[in-house]
């Protein structure tokens, strides 16, 4: 089939769980389909690099650097500012928030929409897939006459909602946005021909929130199975890794929320232990807290070999949707993991058994100082975890998934002839 993706995640490199889910897929289906990728506001040099690794796969982006492309930064920018000159701001993370910013009503890539419609007017396409909610609403306006596919990485209202729940001060203000998305969210979705969901508990949530249910279709994303010999047996180095750039505000929410109210009893127990912090975050966070000890922030880390050798991953995410591919990314480098209940949300992970599961300061503090303290507990858990990545998110299952939506828009096709 001939298959037009347009996304708002460019994936290279892939410094995310939304970018990994997006290249892991396009990956494996280029084998069997012919590929047009469409993305915005993205560098040539970026471009380039994605365009080496896939050579079958045409590649159609806006130019990154064009002024009215930062439309949507400025307006971050300005709101950002004027909370903290006027007092409006709840506290200093509410600017980061989707609460704040969301609007999935507008555009902000100029010429975006105009370069969609003119490469599927110019040529002939059997299907068009849009990735992530900020782009639903290209469903209104492309002019082809083809059949559409949403792939639903995110419910934003609930993300919307947990972001609410988590602010320490509220307002009628939010709620009036929040319900306002859900029923655009909803309205936008119903005018698909197919909503794919990365897991069957989004499912679930979209059908209970008024998604026709003829709509729906689980297809999880696919992990990379490491072939490698680290961590067999686990052996404890002093580490305890977070995965995750801090513009994904969840991350942000949850690393503050460990470092606030779990890291300091942590490191007074175990002042050896090193909490290392992986992806991208901004000087401002780290000043926050700059009087903790034995923090590190690493930055982009290519080859995470060395990071995950001998330590533990913690996902204390309060702020979910979809699903974590951090965790699956943990499993496959057979590391053991603390995460909160909402952070395993959608993966088969069990306390106790392939994981530990901790909701509450205390429990994050036990949990891991037990990790810490009986790697024959740790080697439990990583060893019981294997099975979720070599059996139901291997690149051949998801792949396999991801196809049969295909093949229904293919077989009705052929009907139709």
């Amino acid at each position: 089939m001939k298959i037009a993706i347009v996304s708002i995640v460019f994936p290279y490199p892939i410094d995310s769980g939304g970018s990994a889910g997006t290249f892991n897929l396009i990956e494996y289906s280029r084998k069997f389909h012919e590929i047009t990728f469409i993305c915005p506001n993205v560098s040539e040099e970026r471009k380039q690099k994605l365009q080496e690794l896939w050579p079958n796969v045409k590649i159609l982006t806006t130019p990154a650097n064009k002024p009215e492309s930062f439309a949507l930064k400025f307006f971050k920018t300005g709101l950002a500012l004027k909370q903290r000159f006027t007092g409006t701001t709840p506290d200093y993370f509410y600017p980061k928030t989707h609460l704040a910013i969301n609007d999935l009503s507008r555009c902000h890539y100029p010429g975006l929409i105009e370069m969609i419609n003119q490469e599927l007017e110019e040529n002939q396409y059997d299907l068009l897939q849009v990735e992530f909610i900020d782009f639903a609403g290209l469903v209104n306006t492309i002019k082809a006459d083809i059949p559409k596919i949403f792939i639903h990485h995110e419910i934003r209202y609930r993300r919307l909602q947990m972001e609410y729940d988590t602010l320490r001060e509220k307002s009628d203000r939010d709620i009036y946005h929040i319900e306002a998305t859900k029923a655009l969210e909803i309205s936008l979705l119903n005018k698909y021909d197919k909503v794919v969901t990365v897991s069957d508990q989004d499912v679930t949530y979209l059908e209970e929130a008024g998604v026709k249910k003829k709509l729906l279709y689980s297809s999880p994303s696919p992990i990379s199975i490491k072939n490698h010999e680290l961590n067999s047996p686990f052996k404890f180095k002093n580490k305890i890794v977070f995965l995750g750039p801090e513009n994904h505000y969840p991350n942000l929410d949850g690393v503050n929320w460990f470092l606030e109210t779990a890291w300091d009893k942590i490191s007074a127990s175990h002042p050896e232990v090193q909490f290392q912090v992986v992806s991208k975050w901004s000087e401002p966070f780290k000043k926050l807290h700059a009087t903790r000890k034995n923090i590190e922030f690493l930055g982009f880390v290519d080859d995470l070999s060395d990071v995950f050798d001998g330590a533990i991953l913690i996902v204390p995410i309060r702020i979910v949707s979809g699903m974590r591919m951090k965790i699956l990314e943990g499993i496959s480098w057979k590391v053991p993991i603390v995460s909160t209940s909402d952070g395993a949300e959608g993966l088969p992970m069990k306390d106790s058994q392939n994981c530990m599961i901790a909701d509450t300061p205390e429990e994050f503090i036990s949990k891991v100082n037990q990790l810490i303290e009986n790697e024959d507990l740790a080697n439990k858990l990583l060893e019981n975890s294997q099975g979720i990545t070599l059996q139901e998110y291997k690149f051949e299952n998801c792949g396999d998934r991801r196809n049969k939506v295909y093949e229904q828009f293919n077989k009705q096709k052929v009907l139709d002839a």
